[in-house]
C-alpha cells in the first residue's frame, strides 16, 4: 500500500511539473515570436521568413506528417508599395485643391497590382454604405457611378438602425471594408473612400494609418487585379465634415439620409479627385505551414487547428518604436497552435488532426484564402476545426468568449468542454465589430467547414465583466495593430493557460469521436456545408 501510495505521490509531482513545462513552453513560444529578431513577422520580409522556418522546425522536431514533401505550402503574394512622394492624392473643391495630409487625414493607393495607376477629374458621389443587398431590399447604388469616385460610411446600417435591417448592430458582411471595395469595383467606380468613425468601425484611425500605410500585400493575380477600383483609401471623420460643410449640410445630415431604403446617392457637387500614384512591386513566396498528426482509424477525416503568423513588420518611417511585435496578436495563437502540436504528436487520435499557421492575415486573410481554395484535403473530408487569433493574458475568467455565437454544432462540443471547468461560453461582446468576417476561418466557412473562433473571456475571476471589458477596449485603442503590441511583465498568464487545456478537450473529442458537426439551420453556410457531404 504504501508503495502504491509513492507512486501516486510521484505520478502528482511528475503531472504537475509537466503543466508547468508546457505553459513555460508556451510563453517561450510567444515571447520568442513577439521578439524584436522576428521584425513583427511580416510575410516576405526576413522576419517573415525566420517565423515560418521556426514553425516548421517545430512541427519537424514533433514528427508530424506533411502535406508533400515540406511542411511549407507556398503562397505567391505581391506587394504594392506606394511611393508617397512621387504619387498625388488631389481632391479640389470647385476647382481649388484641399490641404489633406497623407496619414493624417488620408491612406490611399491601389490594389492593381502595376507600375503606376492615374486617373483625372472623377466626380465624387457619396452613395451611403456602399451596400447592395438584395435579399435585404437594399440596394446604395440607384445610379451610375461608372468613372466616379464613390464617398461612404463604414459599417452597415443595422448599425445606427439596430432594428429588423440586416443583423441589427452585429455587423453583417455588408459592412466590411473588404466588401465595400469590392462592391464599388463591381460598379465601376474609378475611386472609393470610406469615411472613418471610430465607433461603427471598432478601432480608431491609428489602426487604419498604420495598416494602410506601407507595403500592401495581395495574392498574385494572374490579370494583376485591374478589375478593381484604380484608387481605394480612407478619409478621417473631419475631412468628411469639411466635404459636407462645402455642400451646405451635415455628417450626421448625411448619415441619416443614407439609413433609408430608399436612399438616393447625392452627387457632390463641384468635388473632383484627381490622383497619379507610382507604385513598387515584390512578388515573393510566403508560405502557410502545415503538419498533421494521421489518424489511426479514419486518417482521411481532418480536425483542423489554425492561427495566423504574420504581423506588420516593421515601419522605418515611424518615430521610435518601428516595430510590430504582434504579441497578442497573434503570437498567443500561433503558440497556441505549436503548443497543441507537441501536445497531440504524443497521443493517437481516431481522425487526422492538423496544425496550421497561415500567411498574410493582415494583408486581407490571404493565406487562408489561398489554402481554402487549394487544401490538399476534400472540404466535406473536414470535420470541424478551432481559429485562435489573439489572446489577452488578463487572467481567469468565468467564460470563453464564441466570435460569431449561434453559427455551428461544434459550440455544443465545447461548451461540454468549458463547463466542465467551470466556465460557460459568451456571444462576443461587440458584434458590431465584424469580428467574425475578420479571421481566417471565415474563408473556411465560405467553403462550408464549420470551424469556431473562441477568444479567452472577460468576465474576470477577479474584477468580472467591467474589468475584462476596460482591459479589452484598453489594448483596442492602445496596443492593437500599434508596436506596444509587446509582452509585458504585468501579464497573467492563467486564464490562457486554462483555455489551452479546455481547447486540447475540444480538439480530442472531435478527434476520437464519431460525430459530424454542421452549421446550425439558420447560418448562412449550412447550405453549403449539406450540399459538399452529399456530393
Amino acid at each position: 500500500m504504501k508503495n502504491i501510495v509513492l507512486i501516486f505521490i510521484s505520478l502528482l509531482i511528475i503531472i504537475g511539473c509537466s503543466s508547468e513545462s508546457d505553459l513555460e513552453k508556451y510563453k517561450e513560444h510567444v515571447i520568442t515570436l513577439s521578439s524584436d529578431e522576428f521584425e513583427g513577422r511580416a510575410p516576405g520580409t526576413p522576419g517573415g521568413v525566420k517565423t515560418k522556418n521556426y514553425i516548421a522546425d517545430h512541427f519537424r522536431s514533433l514528427g508530424l506528417e506533411s502535406f508533400g514533401d515540406s511542411y511549407l505550402m507556398p503562397v505567391n503574394l505581391t506587394g504594392v508599395t506606394l511611393d508617397v512622394d512621387q504619387s498625388s492624392f488631389d481632391l479640389s473643391v470647385n476647382g481649388e485643391i484641399m490641404d489633406i495630409v497623407y496619414k493624417t487625414d488620408v491612406v490611399y493607393g491601389t490594389t492593381r497590382q502595376v507600375e503606376s495607376v492615374s486617373f483625372a477629374d472623377s466626380d465624387l458621389v457619396f452613395v451611403g454604405y456602399g451596400v447592395n443587398a438584395p435579399e435585404y431590399g437594399w440596394n446604395d447604388y440607384k445610379v451610375d457611378v461608372k468613372g466616379k469616385t464613390v464617398v461612404m460610411l463604414i459599417n452597415d446600417p443595422g448599425f445606427e438602425l439596430r432594428g429588423t435591417d440586416f443583423k441589427g448592430k452585429a455587423m453583417t458582411y455588408y459592412g466590411r471594408w473588404t466588401y465595400k471595395f469590392e462592391e464599388a469595383a463591381r460598379q465601376g467606380a474609378a475611386g472609393v473612400l470610406i469615411i472613418h468613425e471610430t465607433a461603427p468601425a471598432s478601432y480608431p484611425w491609428g489602426v487604419v494609418e498604420n495598416g494602410w500605410s506601407g507595403e500592401q500585400l495581395n495574392l498574385t493575380f494572374a490579370d494583376k487585379n485591374l478589375g478593381r477600383s484604380a484608387l481605394e483609401g480612407w478619409i478621417t471623420l473631419d475631412v468628411a465634415e469639411r466635404l459636407f460643410a462645402e455642400m451646405g449640410t451635415t455628417y450626421e445630415e448625411m448619415k441619416a439620409k443614407a439609413l433609408s431604403k430608399d436612399f438616393q446617392a447625392i452627387p457632390m457637387e463641384g468635388m473632383k479627385l484627381s490622383s497619379n500614384m507610382v507604385n513598387t512591386l515584390k512578388v515573393s513566396d510566403s508560405h502557410n505551414v502545415a503538419g498533421y498528426v494521421k489518424g489511426s482509424e479514419t486518417p482521411d477525416e481532418y480536425v483542423l487547428i489554425m492561427a495566423h503568423w504574420d504581423h506588420m513588420g516593421v515601419d522605418p518611417t515611424r518615430d521610435g518604436d518601428q516595430i510590430y511585435n504582434g504579441a497578442v496578436d497573434n503570437a498567443t495563437g500561433t503558440a497556441a497552435v505549436m503548443h497543441m502540436a507537441e501536445t497531440f504528436s504524443k497521443r493517437k487520435p481516431k481522425r487526422s488532426i492538423v496544425f496550421i499557421g497561415l500567411t498574410a492575415e493582415e494583408s486581407g486573410l490571404l493565406g487562408s484564402a489561398y489554402l481554402a481554395e487549394n487544401a490538399p484535403f476534400a472540404h466535406s473530408q473536414v470535420i470541424g476545426g478551432l481559429n485562435l487569433d489573439a489572446f489577452p493574458a488578463i487572467g481567469k475568467a468565468k467564460d470563453i468568449t464564441i466570435v460569431g455565437y449561434g453559427a455551428s454544432e461544434l459550440e455544443t462540443v465545447l461548451d461540454k468542454h468549458a463547463s466542465a471547468e467551470g466556465k460557460y461560453l459568451a456571444p462576443d461582446k461587440k458584434p458590431e465589430a465584424g469580428y467574425f468576417y475578420r479571421s481566417d476561418h471565415i474563408n473556411f466557412a465560405k467553403k462550408g467547414i464549420p470551424v469556431i473562433y473562441a477568444d479567452p473571456g472577460i468576465d474576470l475571476i477577479d474584477g468580472g465583466k467591467e474589468k475584462g471589458a476596460e482591459l479589452a477596449e484598453y489594448y483596442t485603442a492602445n496596443n492593437y495593430h500599434d508596436p506596444s503590441d509587446e509582452v509585458r511583465d504585468d501579464w497573467d498568464w492563467s486564464g490562457i493557460e486554462q483555455d489551452l487545456g479546455i481547447f486540447t478537450n475540444f480538439i480530442d473529442d472531435l478527434a476520437n469521436s464519431g460525430e459530424y458537426p454542421n452549421w446550425y439551420e439558420k447560418s448562412e453556410f449550412r447550405a453549403i456545408r449539406d450540399k459538399s457531404l452529399n456530393e
